[in-house]
């Protein structure tokens, strides 16, 4: 694999954990928004 692709793949996995820690954060926490 290309370190671009390895790269590409790695911000891919990135953005759906902070997306999914995002949602539990608003859920958990609906006074904080």
């Amino acid at each position: 694999m290309t370190p671009r692709g390895r790269w590409a793949r790695w911000g891919t996995l990135r953005r759906m954990f902070a997306h999914s820690t995002q949602n539990w954060w608003w859920t958990a926490h609906p006074a904080a928004h």
